[in-house]
């Protein structure tokens, strides 16, 4: 079990790599056979690998979490922060387009995302995020400005 300012700290630490775009650095966190779900009901994935892959196209994408106050489970090992993001419309948004979650910007290359989600995080003993889940529907996404 991992005590509850760790946990917080490292949900946190997450949010600033990812906008650091500190691929490396954010696996870092990660166990080899972490299993990730963006957005819940997408389909698990399973991996470092896979996880870097996700992460390089959120990077790519310029994207910028801001968290709000994690909360910890009793559990001692889930957290959960509130993050609102912000990311450039291209490259992943004509993929939320197609699957009706967007409507296509008129500029889409100058366009961004902006959304809300809840990520959720499962520690392992070691101190390394063993899962890693994101909630948000389609009320929760669309097009900043």
């Amino acid at each position: 079990m991992i005590d509850e300012r760790s946990r917080k700290k490292l949900i946190l630490e997450h949010s600033r790599r990812m906008n650091a775009a500190d691929i490396d650095g954010l696996l870092e966190l990660y166990a080899d056979e972490v299993t990730f779900e963006d957005p819940v009901g997408s389909g698990r994935r399973t991996g470092r690998d896979a996880l870097r892959a996700h992460f390089e196209e959120l990077a790519a994408a310029g994207i910028t979490e801001i968290p709000g106050e994690p909360v910890a489970g009793q559990d001692g090992v889930h957290v959960l922060v509130p993050v609102t993001a912000t990311m450039d419309y291209l490259p992943k948004g004509p993929g939320f387009a197609e699957r009706g979650w967007l409507t296509t910007p008129d500029a889409p290359e100058n366009s961004r995302i902006t959304w809300d989600y809840v990520l959720m995080m499962r520690a392992g003993a070691g101190g390394l995020i063993q899962e890693l889940q994101m909630f948000w529907g389609r009320s929760d996404i669309g097009i900043a400005g």
